[in-house]
């Protein structure tokens, strides 16, 4: 339902996150950024955290260099899970060998997010080659084998029950954020792969695993067509939508959404020029959403890459008032925004596993 009751009382700014002085202000907000809102106007700064008592902490931080994910000792193993809900799970992988068998996951569609390493996902529509920055989504039921080069192999991997699809920005015309012709396909190619007796195909259904061998190599194909195939974007190639004149919602910046979440990419852009407008994220509280961050790379910020933040629903979060004074004392026009990675925003609570807890001290 569309809300359109609004009112104001005491003191506040005729423009959102323009002119604020000595005010603080606090964004609520419903259904993400596309719900009823309210910006509640201070003296002080609301997030000053002085002791958490129970278990809801306000923000948990895990170092994913730290995780051991069993694919990387195992090439029969799997990523491992660090955050999850009915609708999604977001995996860690540090895959350093092949996939001694052809892979199926029919518990959904999988979306790979490439931090460090470089190598092939062989599948039966051609090899996708992947390189840092990477996302390769995986359709549900696609047959491949990932094959990382020798060498360090990081991954995000988010897995969805429901399709996961390039999300349209219907305003900005056809060619940005993302112009499709820069996606990535799969190149057939001869895999060179040596005759064997039988094939095993690996098949993920309903949380477990079975192999089904077959007589042919069901990776080997010499064509295809349709509009269900796996590709590639990197995400240097996203435009950002952007302003010099006030903050965008973190929503502009959307690229995959599937039911009951979204997929979002933080890319180096141009800051807010005017001065008299916020910088930096409004202190927030996103009432029906949970949110998780991965850090690609961050130069000149104390983001450490390979960090995967949790910031439960309803939950205050943004930076305190010493980071934001110490912010504002350096800002000039023309800076730039550093942070480059990936937001997985979703509406169900996210369950935190061990391995998160494990590397994240909570």
């Amino acid at each position: 339902m569309r809300s359109w009751i609004q009112h104001a009382r005491g003191r506040h700014v005729r423009q959102a996150r323009v002119g604020l002085g000595d005010l603080r202000e606090e964004h609520i907000s419903r259904q993400g950024f596309f719900g009823p809102v309210a910006m509640i106007y201070r003296e002080h700064g609301p997030n000053e955290v002085v002791r958490v008592e129970g278990s809801l902490l306000p923000r948990s931080v895990a170092d994913t260099t730290r995780v051991e994910s069993p694919d990387q000792f195992d090439p029969r193993g799997g990523p491992e899970v660090m955050l999850s809900n009915a609708d999604v799970s977001v995996a860690i992988s540090r895959r350093t060998a092949a996939m001694p068998y052809a892979y199926r996951d029919l518990d959904g569609d999988l979306l790979y997010f490439v931090h460090r390493g470089t190598g092939m996902f062989a599948t039966e529509f051609g090899r996708l080659v992947y390189e840092p920055g990477d996302y390769v989504l995986i359709p549900k039921s696609v047959t491949f084998s990932l094959m990382p080069d020798a060498g360090e192999s990081h991954m995000l991997v988010v897995e969805s029950p429901a399709p996961l699809e390039l999300t349209e920005h219907k305003q900005t015309g056809r060619h940005m954020p993302v112009d499709t012709t820069v996606l990535g396909l799969p190149e057939l190619c001869d895999y060179g792969f040596p005759r064997a007796k039988e094939y095993e195909l690996r098949v993920k259904h309903g949380g477990e695993h079975s192999s089904i061998f077959y007589r042919n190599n069901p990776l080997v194909s010499v064509g295809w067509k349709g509009d269900l195939f796996p590709f590639k974007l990197n995400i240097r190639d996203i435009i950002p939508i952007s302003s010099d004149r006030i903050h965008i919602a973190p929503s502009a910046w959307c690229t995959f959404q599937a039911s009951g979440f979204a997929v979002i990419s933080f890319v180096p852009q141009v800051a807010v020029a005017d001065l008299n407008a916020e910088e930096l994220p409004s202190y927030h509280r996103n009432v029906d959403n949970d949110e998780s961050v991965f850090v690609h790379h961050d130069e000149g910020s104390a983001r450490k890459p390979a960090t995967l933040s949790h910031v439960p629903q309803g939950i205050l979060h943004g930076a305190d008032e010493a980071a934001r004074a110490a912010f504002n004392a350096r800002r000039v026009p023309g800076m730039r925004r550093t942070l480059c990675g990936v937001s997985v925003d979703t509406d169900r609570p996210l369950a935190r596993s061990a391995a998160f807890q494990r590397v994240s001290g909570g």
